[in-house]
């Protein structure tokens, strides 16, 4: 998609989202609600709001604020608010919704959707025991409930940003701001991604960890707020702001890691060992053979929806690696078959035996085999380097590369090669 239609519809969004925050304004000058409905974006709403979806899989959940709220209830294209200071409770009633209050007194059922609103500044909306700033959504998704929280963009990096980069120093600020904008770019960039769905993005490492206000931090703060609207862009399209933990000294291709195609800045780059000081710079991970084999047969019967057994391992072989030095090939003999592993999937094949419910650190590694003394193999050992996919932004470099003086924009044009870093709003 182009960039001129991906503003356009970004504007769509926001016109939508508008009636809801015009609803919030009202609630919090607690003037008349008006009903709610479609509006074309007008040239005042320039910031977007982005729907993130919190839970999926649920059949009721508390709701409350720090003070008090407005609790919009919509049924059959009939809108009633009402006000409380208390949590409510909203639970799904066959597909509809209903809300009843603190004592479990029906406030009305059979609803379409519910919106919960905080009243006045500096009011957040309460979810159970967690806090989350705009308004939520709750809408019926089966036998089950959605919970949508509507954000100001810039307020949900403030709950994305902080898991993804850790607790910085002063010195590091320039690597916080430089994921802040890769962040804010894959947001901006997945808008509207799920067509059928009333929400952009969903909370988890689907598409970014985001944990509202728990997690908000001074330093990210600041970084969010210096670089309000900033995202990437090659040519005229966003661009796709991959970033990883570590990445051993080399990022990589896009292409070879994963199956997708080449793009000209997800090439493999050297950080110069800036993610040196990471503790996953090198690792190792050792295996019986028996270990291993058990790893395999239980990622085979995984994928192939069926129980398998692969007999002894008579030999692990690299076949072929990737520009920044990653395995893209792994070839597994046995006594039965010679099974290949391609790419990042073999990561998910490995595993680990530090901790059985974790992939391997990263694609980057040696593979060392110890035989007894009639050649069979006792034990295998996988040592490498470097945390995650290893494409796009290495985080543990962009931390190093600013500790050494490096700008956010030469950070991001040094790991994203020819992007435009563009101010939206």
């Amino acid at each position: 998609m182009r960039s001129g239609s991906k503003l356009n519809n970004l504007i769509k969004i926001a016109g939508r989202l508008g009636t809801a925050v015009c609803l919030m304004i009202l609630v919090w000058s607690c003037a008349t609600v008006p009903g709610l409905q479609d509006e074309s974006a007008g040239s005042v709403i320039k910031i977007p709001f982005v729907r993130v979806l919190l839970e999926d899989v649920i059949d009721e959940a508390s709701l409350s604020a720090d003070g008090s709220f407005a609790i919009e209830c919509l049924s059959g294209g009939q809108q009633t608010v009402y006000y409380s200071a208390r949590p409510v409770k909203v639970r799904i009633d066959g597909e509809l919704i209903s809300v009843s209050n603190h004592n479990g007194d029906d406030i009305q059922t059979r609803l379409n959707e519910v919106n919960i609103i905080p009243r006045g500044n500096n009011n957040r909306i309460v979810l159970d025991d967690r806090r989350y700033r705009g308004i939520m959504k709750i809408l019926p998704n089966s036998q089950s409930l959605q919970l949508i929280n509507v954000v100001y963009i810039e307020d949900y990096l403030r709950g994305v940003v902080p898991p993804e980069i850790g607790e910085r120093a002063d010195n590091e600020l320039e690597a916080v701001k430089a994921q802040a904008i890769a962040a804010r770019t894959y947001a901006m960039a997945h808008l509207q991604q799920y067509l059928s769905e009333r929400y952009d993005l969903r909370s988890s490492i689907i598409d970014q960890v985001y944990e509202g206000i728990k997690v908000e931090d001074k330093l990210v703060s600041k970084a969010i707020d210096e670089t309000s609207g900033s995202v990437l862009f090659f040519q005229d399209d966003y661009a796709s702001a991959y970033y990883h933990s570590t990445c051993g000294g080399l990022t990589d291709d896009i292409s070879s890691v994963w199956d997708r195609k080449e793009l000209p800045y997800l090439k493999s780059v050297s950080d110069g060992g800036a993610c040196s000081w990471s503790k996953y710079y090198q690792w190792k991970e050792i295996f019986t053979e028996s270990q291993l084999r058990g790893r395999i047969e239980q990622y085979l019967s995984s994928d192939r929806g069926r129980d398998l057994r692969i007999g002894r391992i008579r030999d692990v072989k690299i076949d072929e690696r990737t520009p920044g030095g990653r395995v893209a090939k792994l070839i597994v003999r046995t006594e039965y078959d010679t099974f290949r592993f391609l790419k990042d999937r073999i990561r998910w094949v490995i595993g680990r035996t530090s901790n059985p419910d974790l992939i391997l650190p990263s694609d980057r590694f040696e593979v060392d085999i110890v035989r007894d003394s009639d050649g069979n193999i006792r034990g295998v050992t996988f040592e490498g380097s470097g945390y995650g996919h290893g494409v796009g932004m290495c985080q543990c470099g962009a931390i190093g590369l600013a500790r050494e003086g490096w700008t956010f924009d030469a950070i991001l044009t040094h790991y994203y090669t020819g992007v435009e870093i563009r101010k939206l709003y």
